[in-house]
């Protein structure tokens, strides 16, 4: 984790033409491990705290792509934030089961940004000197606390939900025409519904996607349902 954070540290310093890269990033090294100290934090907890309050500072703010400019490519573990990625309008990709390789190749075929809980991965020559972009993520941090974290470094806000099981765009559809496909009770009630332009998945703004809108709205502004 301390190397994760080192390429984070390094990659800010860097963006910010800091002349003495790597004793600046031992010193926030070092900065964390008295803060682990004098607080009884753990050091990974330490090491966040450091790398935010640099991120926050004036002279590192503009150095993270515009909002909406960002797609994503999540690594085998991030299945579930790359749903609520596309949940909150962002193109998110995953593959469960994806090998190192093939996520980078892909990664760079779709000009995605990589998302990773894999502090090794950080370590490949390409992604330590941004030949190809890539975010990691703590590998402690429930769904809901990984979601934050990427809005808050790529300064996302919410936008108009795609698929949440392949990324597509959806599309609205008159219930009329999709009356076979809906059950019962939700034809009665509800009035809108999309299907997924990709895969054909039938979706409706129901008691589920009411929670990921509350949920939305705690990181941005979402959408109006």
């Amino acid at each position: 984790m301390r190397k994760a954070y080192e390429v984070r540290y390094r990659t800010l310093l860097q963006a910010a033409g800091a002349r003495r890269l790597e004793p600046g990033v031992q010193w926030l090294v070092g900065k964390a491990r008295r803060l682990s100290l004098k607080q009884g934090i753990a050091l990974a907890d330490a090491l966040r705290r450091v790398y935010e309050e640099l991120a926050a500072r004036p002279r590192f703010q503009g150095l993270k792509p515009a909002p909406g400019a960002t797609r994503f490519f999540c690594d085998a573990g991030l299945g579930g934030l790359a749903r609520w990625l596309r949940a909150a309008g962002y193109e998110a990709m995953w593959e469960a089961g994806i090998g190192d390789e093939e996520l980078l190749r892909e990664a760079v075929q779709r000009s995605a940004v990589i998302l990773t809980t894999d502090s090794m991965l950080m370590e490949r020559r390409v992604l330590r000197d941004r030949l190809i972009a890539g975010f990691w993520l703590p590998p402690t941090l429930s769904i809901g606390e990984q979601l934050a974290l990427v809005f808050r470094e790529f300064g996302l806000a919410a936008r108009e939900p795609r698929c949440m099981s392949c990324g597509g765009d959806l599309r609205r559809v008159a219930k009329e025409a999709l009356r076979e496909r809906i059950p019962p009770r939700t034809y009665r009630w509800l009035d809108e519904f999309f299907l997924c332009r990709r895969c054909d998945k039938l979706f409706w703004q129901g008691t589920h996607w009411e929670r990921i809108q509350r949920r939305l709205q705690t990181l941005g502004q979402a959408p109006p349902a």
